[in-house]
């Protein structure tokens, strides 16, 4: 890509938003209140799994101010009551049997949500208790108690390339472990929330927190079999998604409640209830065998993936492939064989989750680099160079990876860093038992929908007063979408960027951009902008050109003007628009960006993509050897991020997910036993807070994306995938613990530590009665 000088790309300008966000005006879909609305609240599960014998409803229908009591039999047999994106196994509303503690049952609708709760306890459910099944590896043996109808195997896959017992064989190093990782809470501080009411078109419209609004859409009619015409989503500011609102929440319950009673109605989720009925990311055991030769070449990688879906597949089977494309880190490893199963169990649900799978197995790829570059004798920087991923290098499934491509990058500027110049051991003088190290990680996450069809559209039209609106169907979770894509239409139609407005997410008034979610909107969302800004400047140039009287290839456009290069004639962009509304000529254009892609693999969904992000961090942490506690101390990231479009957005995501990525290491664990959920709230559930979060620099590399616009690429998740490893490696390069599995929670290190005390103890006496024995 030529360099070039940019007017708005590149610059820190402050997020539109801040202000509002700041100030508490922003109003969320939780906020948000009609003249006569309902309330409505869901009768979740008690069991974690029991058929279903009686609904009595009876009780609460009689209550006074209860609008309705909805159970499967009134949601409309069009979709047998199930839905989901690839599999229709969830219930609407359950009616054989309930499998994780929450599953929703009824459906109340009154005129206070006091009334809601009231009525919600007079519903009497029979119900005949199943053995909980809570133990993925138990649930895949034969004789394991049914989740679901065809069993447990949710999907199972394998995918192998080259010869990898050979290689084995002719490995100088092996290294073969089990790497296990929690159940973390999306947390979102805007729990899941809507409001749905008819309007005067006879349309159902929603405003609702999602992901997806053209995706809920079809969902909602699928379920209602109702025409697209008659629903409408529009997505307000979102507090928060991360994958956790990518498929529906109450927008079901929503729309049948206001089909039911053709009533406003309002649903919002109490802390509790987001906890338990939200979906979580997958709890996953890797087994991961992999080998190097004597020269430091890594040939051969061998992994068996469990994860956890939960009682309802959800995003699962795509999640289980991004574990697949992941697993083998971003490096060269020419034999590869990978199995990989998602389980059904009553661990209530699990689906997308920033990272969307890879999180679990770059912590297990990450350690085991490590743990072979320690028994090469190798800097375990340089090792990772000595295998990492090159633009035009053959990836793991035989795919040529053809765009930007900056781990080598990202990996140089870590090894010339302070942090890791400087990384001896340290051991406080005053406390002794405070012990510092240093590790590093590294990582690698397609962005876009990867070997599937992916597109987006956005629409530009000329206002009246010679300004751009931008209509996308992206919704703005708190990314500052809303100042990127103004940053690049501004630069793209050579205006000022107060000239730009951009509206989201609306079904009825902007184009499918398609769902906010695998880091995909700047690149497919700014893509199909650049699309629309290219067709507005022809607009642009055959308006002026009849204004003028000018032959179109004698204009040229200059800050908000076209000029005239053969005449003293220049128009405005504000006398154009008053000329085309004039002349009633067109004033609106659309943009589509079809996204690049190759085929599927054999077994796979999705995989390969042909856009990655990369990224490395470095962690300093301070381990408490009589606690257990890990305290980090500095993070270090250097992300893979081509063009940056507003750095100071992108310094915001990429200490946002570095944070997220803290929890996943140290601290967030959804505590599941026998299917309950012993961790509901922010009580005995903890996220980092401002105490937690460490000193962070934020170190961009900087490698442009040939076909993303103006050079970007994706960068939403990445900076949280290798913050899990750089943690674990540093806690060992303190203490000498290796730890296998995530959460590092202190009594977990403690142990840990104390199990190495004991292994070096015994050690000990053993070689001295050795000595003993040979004196």
């Amino acid at each position: 890509m030529t360099v070039r000088d940019f007017k708005w790309i590149g610059k820190p300008i402050p997020r539109r938003d801040a202000s509002k966000k700041a100030s508490g005006a922003t109003k969320y879909a939780s906020d948000m209140f009609l003249p006569g609305i309902r309330w409505a609240g869901v009768l979740r599960s008690r069991y974690a799994h029991a058929l279903i014998k009686r609904i009595d409803t009876s009780k609460a229908e009689a209550l006074a101010d209860v609008d309705a009591v909805l159970t499967h039999k009134d949601v409309p047999r069009a979709s047998d009551n199930r839905y989901g994106v690839y599999m229709h196994d969830r219930p609407v509303l359950c009616d054989d049997k309930v499998r994780y503690i929450g599953d929703p049952v009824a459906l109340v609708v009154a005129k206070s949500a006091e009334k809601v709760n009231e009525a919600l306890a007079l519903i009497d459910v029979e119900y005949d208790p199943l053995p909980v099944v809570s133990d993925p590896v138990q649930a895949l043996k034969p004789d394991s108690t049914r989740v679901q109808e065809n069993g447990n195997v949710c999907r199972k896959t394998r995918i192998s390339f080259g010869e990898v017992e050979k290689a084995f064989q002719k490995a100088a190093v092996v290294v073969e472990n089990t790497y296990r990782t929690g159940c973390p809470l999306h947390a979102y501080l805007e729990t899941e929330a809507g409001v749905a009411y008819p309007d005067e078109e006879e349309r159902i419209t929603l405003v609702v927190g999602g992901q997806g609004p053209y995706k809920d859409r079809s969902e909602i009619c699928k379920v209602l079999g109702l025409p697209e015409k008659r629903i409408r989503v529009i997505t307000p500011p979102v507090g928060g998604g991360f994958g956790g609102k990518d498929d529906v929440t109450v927008q079901l319950h929503l729309a049948l409640a206001v089909l039911k009673t053709g009533k406003p109605v309002k649903l919002v989720w109490t802390r509790e209830e987001s906890c338990i009925a939200g979906v979580k990311r997958h709890p996953s055991i890797i087994r991961m065998k992999t080998a190097a030769n004597s020269e430091g070449s890594l040939i051969a990688n061998k992994a068996e993936i469990i994860y956890d879906t939960g009682a309802y597949a959800v995003l699962g089977p795509a999640v289980l492939d991004v574990a697949i494309e992941n697993c083998s880190g971003p490096y060269r490893i020419p034999n590869i064989d990978i199995e990989a199963t998602l389980v059904y169990t009553n661990n209530h649900v699990a689906s997308a989750f920033r990272g969307f799978g890879a999180p679990q197995v770059m912590f297990a790829i990450e350690s085991q680099m490590d743990i072979l570059a320690e028994r090469l004798g190798l800097d375990p920087i340089d090792f990772r160079l000595r295998n990492a991923l090159r633009k035009g290098d053959v990836g793991p499934f035989k795919n040529k990876l053809e765009g930007g491509i900056g781990i080598c990058e990202a990996l140089e500027k870590a090894r010339r860093h302070d942090l890791w110049i400087n990384k001896t051991r340290k051991v406080s003088n005053d406390h002794l038992w405070l012990r510092q190290g240093v590790g590093v990680g590294a990582a690698i996450k397609g962005y876009t929908l990867g070997a599937l069809p992916d597109k987006g559209s956005a629409k530009i039209e000329l206002t009246e007063d010679g300004k751009f609106l931008v209509k996308v169907g992206t919704t703005e979770l708190g990314q500052g979408m809303s100042t990127t894509f103004a940053q690049i239409a501004a630069e793209a139609l050579e205006c000022d960027l107060n000239g730009v407005s951009v509206v989201f997410a609306d079904t009825l008034q902007t184009p499918d951009t398609s769902v906010t979610s695998a880091s995909r909107q700047t690149y497919v969302g700014g893509n199909a902008i650049l699309t629309a800004a290219r067709k507005m400047l022809d607009l642009l140039l055959e308006s002026s050109g009849k204004a003028l009287d000018e032959p179109v290839e004698d204009l040229k456009i200059e800050s908000s003007e076209v000029i005239s290069t053969k005449t003293a004639g220049r128009i405005s962009y504000t006398k154009i628009a008053e000329y085309v509304r004039r002349r009633k000529l067109p004033a609106e254009v659309v943009g589509t960006f079809d996204v690049p892609r190759v085929d599927p693999i054999q077994g796979s969904l999705e995989i390969p993509h042909l856009f990655y992000m990369f990224a490395c961090a470095l962690a300093q942490v301070e381990v408490n050897t009589l606690t257990g506690l890990v305290k980090i101390v500095k993070l270090v990231c250097l992300p893979d991020a081509g063009k940056i479009i507003n750095p100071q957005i992108f310094e915001g995501q990429i200490e946002g997910a570095a944070l997220q990525g803290v929890g996943f290491a140290v601290m967030e664990e959804a505590k599941i036993e026998e299917g309950l959920l012993k961790t509901p709230d922010f009580s005995t559930y903890l996220i980092p807070t401002i105490q937690d979060a460490p000193e962070m620099e934020v170190v961009p590399v900087e490698i442009e994306e040939d076909t993303g616009p103006f050079g970007a690429k994706g960068v939403g998740e990445i900076g949280l995938i290798p913050i899990a490893p750089a943690i674990i490696n540093a806690i060992y390069d303190a203490t000498g613990t290796r730890l296998y599995e995530i959460p590092a929670t202190p009594e977990k290190v403690y142990w840990a530590l104390k199990k190495r005390k004991n292994e070096a103890s015994e050690a000990e006496g053993r070689m001295k009665q050795v000595l003993v024995r040979s004196h």
